[in-house]
């Protein structure tokens, strides 16, 4: 379904003028709503629209000339609220723009918002933040009075992404308008998968590989920057890095952390060597059906936290170069490898564009168990088998990179065969 929401018309902007600045505009869409036997969210969403405002009240406060404006608008207690975090204290989200499973509440808060601050595209920059529980590839979950499952799955994010270049385009007349950062404030979403998903809407995104704390991100500490720049505003590579630096020392080591900057510009050359390490695992299953035996035991030690679904790339990457005698597969696997593991180059002067960054710009954590992460994660359910990979496949194949490439086909070869072992 086509979301069709109008943007405010370029006539009603303010045009930009020789002594504007920069602005950041901050979207936090808060999924409340949560499963049962998973921790409330409730007291965390109001710790930190707290934060929020803190974070806001750090610099020069609002008003007409602030460099932040920041929206949030929450989902999942009671009726949904949307702010203007330092302007009001909330307000009732209209009904018609209230159905989380669809895209339109997502849509609608992003548009009001780039709406009510008189966005000038092409200068002023724009993050989205997502927060909740995630599960099975969704945002948000959570059944409604009907027994229907109401949630924003990522499917569905990517067409509110498609709709709202669609619409800017024409309103604005930009070739390629993108939102600066889409950012996640939820467990287990730095992934190939995603960031396929996401490369054409976007310019970076800032994700865990693993799960976050319900304290989640510290607003007060990522936004102050923003309220009150030291010199001039900081680029969207530069606020990735802050967010990610920022999050993983508000922990300790008692509570692994990590955190990714990733760019997903670079993301379809992260698609095209993933694409070819599928085909040639699945052409050597072909040759050698007992090479799934060694491929579940692999996939297994690179899993990226106890009972979640996940490997790191790059560590499977290496185990796959290492104990593996294929050819092909040991290329494919090095290749892969070494395009997520290169150094960072001298960006002085490149910080606020990230020109010549890594496709892993940055990234963070913080404790001893967090060592064989390096930003980047598959799908692959068998490390995880309490997961009932078949309920959520038709999910999962919701993504692009699961329909463009065989890995879909093979992790669900991996999960039945290791299903069928034990």
């Amino acid at each position: 379904m086509k979301i069709e929401i109008p943007f405010p018309s370029p006539s009603s902007q303010t045009p930009p003028t020789a002594d504007d600045s920069r602005r950041w505009t901050v979207m936090v869409f808060m999924g409340v709503n949560t499963e049962e036997g998973n921790a409330s969210l409730v007291e965390a969403a109001r710790a930190d629209l707290l934060e929020m405002t803190k974070g806001v009240a750090a610099g020069k406060g609002p008003g007409p000339d602030a460099k932040l404006n920041v929206f949030a608008q929450v989902h999942g207690e009671g009726e949904p609220q949307r702010y203007h975090i330092g302007y009001d204290s909330g307000k009732p989200v209209p009904k018609n723009q209230q159905d989380v499973g669809d895209g339109q509440a997502l849509m609608h808060f992003i548009v009001d918002s780039l709406g009510a601050v008189q966005h000038r595209p092409g200068l002023d920059r724009v993050m989205l933040v997502l927060w909740g529980h995630a599960y099975d590839f969704t945002i948000g979950k959570a059944k409604t009075r009907s027994g229907l499952i109401d949630a924003l799955d990522f499917g569905e994010l990517k067409r509110v992404l498609v709709s709202l270049q669609e619409q800017a385009r024409q309103a604005f007349g930009i070739p390629d308008p993108r939102l600066d950062i889409v950012a996640f404030d939820v467990c287990d979403v730095a992934t190939v998968e995603l960031a396929y998903q996401l490369h054409g809407y976007a310019d970076y995104l800032v994700g865990s590989q693993i799960g976050v704390p319900i304290p989640g991100w510290p607003y007060d500490r990522v936004l102050e920057r923003l309220q009150d720049p030291q010199g001039r505003l900081m680029g969207a590579a530069e606020l990735g890095s802050w967010i990610v630096r920022r999050f993983c020392e508000a922990y300790t080591s008692q509570r692994s952390v990590s955190l990714s900057l990733l760019d997903l510009k670079r993301a379809p050359e992260l698609f095209a060597r993933t694409k070819v390490l599928a085909m040639v695992l699945n052409d050597a299953i072909e040759r050698d059906v007992d090479f799934l035996d060694a491929l579940v035991d692999l996939f297994s030690r690179s899993l990226t936290a106890e009972d979640k679904p996940y490997v790191d790339v790059a560590d499977l990457c290496l185990n796959l170069v290492r104990d593996v005698g294929e050819p092909l597969v040991n290329e494919a696997a090095r290749q892969l490898g070494d395009f997520l593991i290169t150094p960072s180059p001298d960006v002085v002067r490149n910080s606020v564009t990230g020109e010549g960054w890594p496709f892993v710009i940055e990234f963070g954590r913080n404790a001893g168990e967090t060592a064989r992460l390096n930003g980047i994660s598959l799908y692959a359910p068998h490390v995880a088998l309490a997961n009932d990979f078949e309920a959520v496949r038709t999910l999962y194949e919701n993504f692009d990179f699961a329909r463009d490439t065989q890995w879909s086909e093979l992790v669900h070869m991996l999960a039945q065969h290791a299903d069928g072992k034990f």
